[in-house]
């Protein structure tokens, strides 16, 4: 898997938005890939068959994600507009720094990987070649 598609996972399946709510991720062709459902602090990660994929919890400005087993996967720190995010062993493997509705995500060698920017009907993920590579509705 390739650092914008690991980004991107993180990212459309890492939202957690702040009522109870079932988002809908789409890949570039418009095919349905997954759902997000947040209910507070809790997010249920699940594929496009509806099985459950990963979990994510809040826990003040760190979000801990964990695979369908329970075992954790990764974290997301959030420090004003940046988020870091981690491997499970501690080890960055990407940043996000948020300018109003745009986010840029870069590897952990600062390279950009890809954009996601947010406007009414939802948040538009591309590439760093500027392709469009999913949706979030």
């Amino acid at each position: 898997m390739k650092t914008w598609q690991i980004l991107l996972a993180v990212v459309c399946f890492g939202s957690v938005a702040a009522a109870a709510e079932t988002q809908t991720c789409r890949d570039a062709s418009g095919r349905i890939v997954g759902t997000v459902t947040t209910n507070g602090s809790n997010t249920t990660y699940r594929d496009a068959s509806g099985r459950t994929t990963a979990t994510s919890t809040v826990i003040g400005n760190t979000t801990t994600y964990r695979d369908a087993s329970g075992r954790i996967i990764g974290t997301a720190t959030q420090n004003g507009s940046n988020t870091t995010y981690r491997d499970s062993s501690g080890r960055t493997v990407g940043t996000a720094t948020q300018n109003g509705s745009n986010t840029t995500y870069r590897d952990s060698s600062g390279r950009t990987v890809g954009t996601a920017t947010q406007n009414g009907s939802g948040t538009t993920y591309r590439d760093s070649s500027g392709r469009t590579r999913g949706t979030k509705r």
